[in-house]
This record gives C-alpha cells, sequence and structure tokens, in this order.
C-alpha cells in the first residue's frame, strides 16, 4: 500500500475520533438487573496514528532518540488541566493502570512501551484521568489503592521503567499508534472494524490465550423497559418497539472475521456491533443475545476494542517465555522494536 493512501486513511480516523474524556464519563445507560464484573472502558479508546515522513530514497527515518527521552504531556479531566511528567513517571503511571503488579515482568515492559509510543503516536496530549487510574495515575494514587505493597511495586515499576524507557514501538520509523485492550474474543480486531480506516499495523492476529481468561465469557441481563430506552435513545421510535415483538428484537447478526458483531438488525433497522456495544454498555462488540422470562440476557466474549494488544495475551506469552519485544511485534505485525 502507497504511504499517500495510508495519509488518507490516517486523516479520516483522525476526523472520525472520538475524545478520551468522552470515554472516562459513566455510560448514560440504565444500570442493568445484573451486571457484569468492571464494566468500565477497558485500555486504549482508539488509535490516532500518524504516517512517517520518507526521506528522498523513500526510506522512513529513524526516530530521534530524543523523542523517547521528552517529556509526556498529559490532559487530565478530573483536574481539567495539562500535567507534563517525565517518560519515567508516565511509564510507571501507564502501566499500573494497566496491568496489575503481580503480572510477567515481560508483560510489563510491553505494555510501557505500547503506551509510550501509543502518547507520541497521538500528536497531542493523551487524555487521562488520573484519580480514576484511567490512561495514567500518579504515586499518591497508587500509594491508596496498593497500601502496604505500595513501596515495593513502585520500586518494581520504577526498575522496568528504567530498562524500557528508551524503547519505541514503531511504524516505518515513527512511534505506532499501539493501543491495547483486556482481553480479546479470540483473534484481535482489525482498525477499520472499530474506527473505519485501516492501518497496516493494527490487524488481526490470533491470540488463543484470551479464551482462558479470567472475565473472557459474561453476561448481563437488561429488563425490556431498560433496553426499550436505550434502543430509542438508538433512534428508534416507540410505536416501532411496540408493534414488534421484544423476542424479535434483535434480528440477525452479521459477524467480522475476528468474530465481532460487524452489524445487527434491530427492528428492522442495522447497527453496527460498535455502536451496539457502547449503548448497551458491554464488555466487547463480540456478543449475543436472548430474550427470556420477560429480560434481555447478553453473552459477550472478550473486554475492550480488540484492537493492538492483547493484556493477557501479552501475560500468557510472557509466563511461556516470550520477551517483551516478540510481545510487541507480534500483535502488530510490520511494526519494530526501536531502541
Amino acid at each position: 500500500m502507497k504511504k499517500s493512501s495510508l495519509a488518507v486513511f490516517t486523516f479520516a480516523l483522525l476526523a472520525a475520533a472520538a475524545p478520551f474524556a468522552a470515554l472516562l464519563a459513566p455510560p448514560t445507560t440504565p444500570a442493568p438487573l445484573v451486571r457484569a464484573d468492571d464494566l468500565s472502558p477497558a485500555a486504549t479508546p482508539q488509535p490516532l496514528p500518524t504516517v512517517p515522513p520518507t526521506d528522498a530514497a523513500g526510506e522512513a527515518p529513524t526516530p530521534d532518540a530524543t523523542l523517547a527521552a521528552a517529556d509526556i504531556t498529559l490532559y487530565d479531566a478530573d483536574t481539567g488541566s495539562e500535567r507534563v511528567v517525565s517518560v519515567r513517571d508516565f511509564l510507571i503511571g501507564a502501566a499500573a493502570c494497566e496491568m496489575p503488579p503481580s503480572w510477567n515482568d515481560n508483560a510489563l515492559l510491553a505494555q510501557m512501551a505500547a503506551s509510550h509510543s501509543y502518547a507520541l503516536a497521538l500528536g497531542e496530549p493523551m487524555q487521562v484521568n488520573a484519580a480514576l487510574c484511567a490512561g495514567w495515575t500518579d504515586a499518591d494514587v497508587l500509594k491508596a489503592r496498593w497500601g502496604d505493597d505500595f513501596d515495593a511495586n513502585y520500586a518494581r515499576f520504577a526498575a522496568l521503567a528504567d530498562k524500557v524507557a528508551g524503547a519505541l514501538l514503531c511504524y516505518h520509523g515513527a512511534p505506532a499508534a499501539a493501543c491495547y485492550h483486556s482481553i480479546s474474543s479470540g483473534v484481535t480486531e482489525a482498525s477499520q472494524n472499530v474506527w473505519t480506516s485501516a492501518l497496516p499495523y493494527l490487524q488481526g492476529v490470533a491470540s488463543p490465550w484470551d479464551k482462558t481468561a479470567d472475565g473472557y465469557e459474561t453476561t448481563i441481563t437488561y429488563s425490556l423497559e431498560q433496553v426499550d430506552a436505550i434502543l430509542q435513545n438508538l433512534g428508534l421510535t416507540a410505536d416501532t418497539l411496540a408493534d414488534t415483538a421484544p423476542a424479535a428484537w434483535f434480528g440477525a447478526a452479521q459477524w467480522d472475521e475476528a468474530g465481532y458483531v460487524a452489524e445487527m438488525t434491530v427492528c428492522g433497522e442495522r447497527f453496527s456491533g460498535t455502536r451496539l456495544r457502547r449503548a448497551l454498555a458491554l464488555r466487547s462488540a463480540c456478543f449475543s443475545v436472548e430474550y427470556e422470562d420477560g429480560a434481555f440476557v447478553f453473552t459477550t466474549h472478550g473486554y475492550g476494542h480488540g484492537v493492538g494488544l492483547s493484556q493477557h495475551g501479552a501475560q500468557a506469552m510472557a509466563e511461556g517465555g516470550a520477551d517483551w519485544r516478540e510481545i510487541l511485534e507480534y500483535y502488530f505485525p510490520g511494526c519494530e522494536v526501536v531502541g
């Protein structure tokens, strides 16, 4: 694919991007009767990549070493202001938000490098909520989160950050938008199925380890009245819903290559799986729905948008002996770790 085409795709992706802050706010969906564990957004909301320039010979440039060492500017939704943090502090706080300290060093290192590359690829302050430990957080929050284990955990994360601080995951010489999620469907999702534009390194790869992760399959139950309200918020009319038997509200689904719902018919209208996932506060767009005893039961597989690095997959690969560089280059085909 020509780089000019990539630039067009990137522009379209930027234009379609929704702000991170929107995902930090609680959903407007009514509370379900039975909730799955932890329905907060998992990991990066979406990629905002840049396409690197090339030199006269058509070769992609090598990243300037100063780029990896530059301070990171964040926009903290909790305070409504920007924060500038060192790379070391950023790596510690980002990884601590995304993975438990009990996980393998190589999984944590992969997460740190992915977060760093993603933040640089944005080209603007990364939006976080330090108080909610969303995207990044600081030592004060971690003290409350880790309690008596703070000193030991912080020292370990700091040592790992020092090890990986100079490394970036790059595509054609520029930081890759190394987005990440908690658990895939068993195959990671392609970017164009979530954010409209295809990027070469954000295409699906097998992640079979995810199917054995805790929380891979969950169910969530909504009452008839709750689903009625949700569907009206999506634009369906009360008359349309009243004229259709509830058992027939959700019709046939079309599935993409990774097993996520690409489209589903709802009362005769088609909606993307991503849109339904957001409206219904589902953990994943890999879902099915049944109507029974006056309620809708949604079964989901995976957690998060499914694009890029699977965090549980990274942990499984690390436990199997994979190095953090191998993990990143597996989940982001065509990218390489530089530094």
